[in-house]
C-alpha cells in the first residue's frame, strides 16, 4: 500500500502560515514583556518612594541630592540622595561599606570632552561600594550598557531649576541670576522636609526615569553642549534650537553612577517636557552655581516616562504635556495645582 507524505507545496503552505502567525503574534508578545518591564520599572520608583518617607520619618527631612564637596577632590566626587537612600532599600549591608567621610569614586564622564574625569578615593576606600550594582536603580525598560562600572543608574531626583548647584542660598555679586533659588526636592545641600512642599505632595514630582548613556554619541541620552545661559527660558530655548545630530557632547554617560550626586547621574530638572534633548552650558563664570542645564527626564516606554509624586504615587506623563504643566509638577512651593491626568 503506498503511503502519501506532504508534497513540496504544501509544506510550503505550512510554513507560510506558521510564519503569519508568528507575525501577527510578536507584536503582542514584544508589548506584554514592555509591559511587565514598565510594571517592575514603576515599582522600583514605588520602592524608592517608600525610601525617601522613612528617610524623612527618621531625619525630619529628605535626603540632599548633591552633598558637599571634599578637599582635595574634585567637586564632583560628592554623594547622591541614592547613597543616602540605601538602607531603606535594603542595602543597609552597602551603605555601611561605605566611608562617608571620603568621597566617592566615579567612572569618568568623559568622551567627546574630557568631561568630569575619573576620580580614585583615598587609597581606593569606596572603590568596591561605588562600583556596586544596585538592581532597585535599573529600569528593565533601558538597553544594557556594556561598561566595566556597574554602578549605573535610571532614577533621577527632581532638581527643579536650571541652575546646577543653586541651592537654599542665593548667588553672590557676579554670579548669574543672584536672586535665583534652586526649586525643587534634591539639589546641592538641600534640606527641604515636608513642610517645605507647599504645593502639595501630590502636585510635586520626586523622582523620574532617564535612559542611560551607552558611552557613544547619542541624542536620546547626551548632554550636549550649549554656550553659557543666564535664564531658565534661554537655556530652554538654546537647547531647542541645537541641531542634536551634529550637537557636540558634553556626555554620552548619563548614569553610569549612582553615588555621584550631580546632572549627570543622578539629578533632572523641569526645564523642558519629558523624552526632550537635554543640554549643559559651558563658558559660565566662577562656580557650577552658574552653570545653565536642561536635564530632562526621559524613557523607552512608548510616549513618555513614569513620575513618582511626593505622596508616593507614580503616574506615567505623556512627552506631550503641556509645558507649563510639567514646569509647575517640578517645583515644591510655588502656588500652582495640578490636575490629573498630567
Amino acid at each position: 500500500m503506498r503511503r502519501r507524505g506532504f508534497t513540496l507545496i504544501e509544506l510550503l503552505v505550512v510554513i507560510a502560515i506558521i510564519a503569519i502567525l508568528v507575525a501577527l503574534l510578536l507584536p503582542a508578545v514584544q508589548q506584554a514583556r514592555e509591559a511587565a518591564r514598565r510594571t517592575q520599572c514603576k515599582n522600583n520608583l514605588k520602592q524608592l518612594a517608600i525610601a525617601v518617607h522613612n528617610y524623612h520619618d527618621t531625619h525630619k527631612v529628605y535626603p540632599f541630592g548633591k552633598g558637599a564637596s571634599y578637599p582635595g577632590a574634585p567637586v564632583y566626587a560628592r554623594w547622591s540622595q541614592h547613597a543616602m537612600l540605601l538602607p531603606y532599600i535594603e542595602q543597609a549591608n552597602l551603605y555601611q561599606s561605605i566611608d562617608f567621610n571620603n568621597p566617592p569614586e566615579t567612572p569618568g564622564m568623559g568622551g567627546v570632552i574630557n568631561f568630569m574625569p575619573a576620580y580614585v578615593s583615598p587609597a581606593g576606600i569606596n572603590a568596591a561600594a561605588s562600583r556596586t550594582s544596585v538592581a532597585t536603580f535599573f529600569c528593565p525598560s533601558d538597553l544594557g550598557v556594556s561598561d566595566p562600572w556597574k554602578g549605573q543608574n535610571n532614577y533621577a531626583a527632581n532638581q527643579g531649576g536650571w541652575l546646577c548647584d543653586r541651592s537654599d542660598s542665593p548667588g553672590i555679586a557676579g554670579d548669574t541670576a543672584p536672586a535665583e533659588l534652586q526649586t525643587g526636592v534634591f539639589y546641592y545641600l538641600s534640606k527641604c522636609g515636608a513642610r517645605d512642599i507647599t504645593d502639595g505632595m501630590s502636585n510635586t514630582a520626586f523622582f523620574s526615569e532617564r535612559i542611560r548613556g551607552q558611552g557613544r554619541p547619542d541624542p536620546k541620552s547626551d548632554l550636549l553642549v550649549i554656550p553659557h545661559q543666564t535664564s531658565l527660558d534661554a537655556t530652554f530655548q538654546a537647547c531647542r534650537a541645537l541641531n542634536p545630530l551634529t550637537a557636540t557632547p558634553l556626555t554620552s554617560k548619563w548614569g553610569y553612577s549612582w553615588v555621584m550626586g550631580e546632572n549627570c547621574c543622578t539629578q533632572y530638572n523641569h526645564v523642558a517636557v519629558p523624552n526632550t534633548i537635554s543640554c549643559a552650558g559651558t563658558g559660565f563664570p566662577g562656580s557650577m552655581t552658574n552653570m545653565a542645564m536642561q536635564v530632562s527626564a526621559s524613557s523607552r516606554h512608548t510616549g513618555g516616562v513614569q513620575v513618582m509624586m511626593g505622596d508616593g504615587s507614580v503616574h506615567f506623563c505623556s512627552e506631550n504635556v503641556d509645558l507649563g504643566v510639567w514646569r509647575a509638577l517640578g517645583t515644591r512651593g510655588s502656588g500652582e495645582v495640578v490636575q490629573l491626568p498630567f
